[in-house]
């Protein structure tokens, strides 16, 4: 009897004396479960590939190619190790489902004879492949294995563990062309098929694939040809090198009126179509998507990437605008910078056919917002004269503000952010956004004295031919020195014009710097990127750390957490937010593809919180 399991189900079940004794019977077999072998007919081919066993109604397919190097590239990670170091790290070594999980790793490791990560790799390195069949849902879980014998280790071992959780009733079985299958539960069955483990929610799936296995010759994954239009639009190293790799049948989706609202002409969120309305524009036509995953040294890279054309833009040219003039401006890059967008969208195309983009609850609540806009401009339409004076160019930033030295400090520190934009001609805008800018900073001061709130100071700064308007909170005579001013002195609004730049600034600090800097950006990539975003996680933690009081403080009114408690659940935050380095975003849109890439940048080096204290 294998003492690792039977300590397994002692520590989790040991009312059910039943189960118990099924369990023990079920693994004092395991000899003879290792030592069988099924007899069934030799396959035709039993060198076919996971997507030649699979049936051509797969509609989704992702595929591990090598477990054991990705436990290989995590397990050796700096960052594993600097994890393995966190108090809150050592804290759950000593923890109760610490221990629960040791003594199922213990189990694991005893039924399969050898280390759990030397065990999964041998159980998958043939590879792990998932399918969803548009059959009625199915789900098929193939793992390919060079060790016979550990498959029946592995199939002893989840036998075991579905009769325990049965009360000791042992997994019904039956038997398809020669091949026993186990029913762990109503829907969820398992069979080993010579060198492959096959789990599956859908007998229908199961049988297909045993029938392809044995017979080969029907219309398989691989024989498809939309499946085969996806992998050869891969790049075939990018493929063979990731740790994932998958692709998507978005046509099959669509035919079957799955997510149908996803793929409506119109889109009921003006947020939403700003930011994703292109990508809906593709997936509304596409035939499919790919996506690998990457897991090195410096982080973890997604790609997502779908078949693109010119004729599927309409009526979203503002998203896309020309071929030759699409492309998103370099991201802005100064001090403690938090996070930088830079896109391409043609704002005022998009408020003027708004009809033709948004639902129609939306475009009544702008219809609205239109009538309001006009009359703040002294008639002027704010689609084509206001936002049809400005460029398609968009520059976001975000930086962290030092209130070290600042009077009066706000109690809860904000990060400032700032908008940028090009004027097509700033003669005759910019005066007209200077009266906006002061008429809203009058009404602002009206409001905000029948709510008690401070007034705003408007002021003027000029630096050579660049102009900044200003508007900064006066706090009251007693709260000059405070450190702990209400939240408002987070902001000081200011409106920026340096030639043909337009800033609207959330802190005249922040717009003064980009003034001087010329909008200091960053080197311009070669690629037909439409859209960036770009977050520095290190500064993310400054900003966290500052305001560690009132995060503490909240978690108490919250949670209702001692202070000491709350102190460990921001530290964890602060810890593990500290891990990472950077969070990056890049949408490129070509005459041909769309690609969609992310990157997490993990920051194995940084010194811990209090490390040195």
């Amino acid at each position: 009897m294998n003492p690792f399991l039977l300590s397994f189900v002692a520590t989790y079940h040991r009312r059910f004396a039943v189960g118990i004794c099924c369990f023990a019977a079920i693994i004092s077999s395991a000899g003879s479960l290792h030592a069988e072998t099924e007899t069934v007919a030799t396959p035709a081919n039993s060198d076919r590939s996971a997507t030649e066993l699979l049936p051509s109604s797969i509609v989704g397919f992702a595929q591990v190619s090598n477990l054991g190097q990705v436990m290989s590239t995590v397990i050796d990670h700096p960052l594993h190790h600097r994890i393995k170091s966190l108090p809150a790290y050592e804290a759950f070594l000593e923890s109760e489902p610490r221990r629960q999980l040791r003594v199922a790793i213990d189990a694991f490791e005893g039924s399969m004879g050898q280390p759990w990560q030397q065990a999964l790799a041998t159980l998958s390195d043939g590879g792990i492949s998932v399918a969803l069949d548009s059959k009625g849902g199915g789900v098929a879980l193939l793992v390919k294995s060079s060790s016979r014998d550990s498959l029946e280790r592995l199939r002893g071992f989840l036998l075991a563990i579905s009769s325990m959780k049965q009360g000791g009733t042992t997994p019904q079985q039956g038997e398809y062309r020669g091949f026993t299958a186990y029913q762990f539960n109503k829907k969820l069955k398992m069979a080993l098929v010579d060198n492959w483990c096959l789990i599956t929610n859908s007998s229908e799936l199961g049988q297909s694939i045993i029938d392809q296995y044995l017979d080969g010759g029907g219309e398989s994954l691989q024989s498809k040809e939309s499946f085969r239009q996806s992998v050869e639009s891969m790049d075939s190293q990018q493929r063979d090198t990731a740790a994932v790799w998958g692709c998507f049948d978005v046509e099959a989706l669509r035919n079957a009126g799955v997510a149908e609202g996803f793929f409506n002409e119109k889109v009921d969120n003006f947020g939403g179509e700003l930011v994703l309305g292109g990508m809906i524009a593709n997936l509304r036509h596409t035939p499919f998507v790919t996506g690998t995953v990457h897991l090195e040294q410096p982080g973890l890279r997604l790609q997502l990437a779908t078949p693109h054309d010119r004729d599927w833009e309409p009526p979203r040219e503002y998203y896309f605008g020309e071929a030759s003039s699409a492309s998103a401006p370099p991201l802005l890059n100064l001090e403690n910078r938090l996070f930088a967008v830079s896109s391409h969208r043609d704002l005022s195309q998009m408020w003027l056919r708004a009809g033709d983009l948004l639902s129609d609850r939306v475009v009544d609540q702008l219809a609205k917002a239109d009538t309001q806009l006009t009359t703040l401009f002294s008639g002027r339409d704010f689609g084509e004269d206001i936002l049809g004076a400005l460029e398609s160019e968009i520059q976001i930033i975000g930086v962290s503000q030092d209130f070290s030295d600042h009077r009066p400090r706000p109690a809860i520190q904000l990060p400032a952010f700032a908008i940028q934009f090009r004027m097509k001609t700033p003669a005759e805008t910019q005066p007209e956004i200077r009266r906006i800018f002061q008429s809203f900073v009058g009404f602002a001061n009206v409001t905000g004295a029948m709510n008690g709130q401070p007034p705003l100071d408007l002021g003027l700064e000029t630096s050579g031919s660049a102009q900044m308007v200003t508007a900064t909170y006066v706090p009251e005579r007693d709260e000059r020195d405070s450190v702990t001013a209400p939240i408002q002195f987070n902001f000081s609004p200011t409106i920026a014009f340096a030639s043909e730049r337009v800033i609207f600034s959330s802190s005249t600090a922040l717009a003064r710097q980009m003034v001087q800097s010329a909008g200091t950006s960053e080197v311009a990539n070669d690629r037909d990127a439409n859209t960036e975003l770009l977050v520095d996680v290190n500064s993310l933690h400054q900003v966290l750390e500052a305001n560690r009081p009132q995060l503490v403080a909240g978690n108490m009114l919250e949670k209702g957490n001692s202070e000491n408690a709350a102190q460990q659940e921001i530290g964890l935050l602060l810890e593990m937010v500290g891990l990472m380095k950077q969070l990056s975003l890049e949408l490129n849109v070509a005459e041909t593809q769309m690609q969609l890439n992310a990157a997490i940048t993990v920051d194995s080096d940084r010194p811990q919180s209090g490390a040195n204290e």
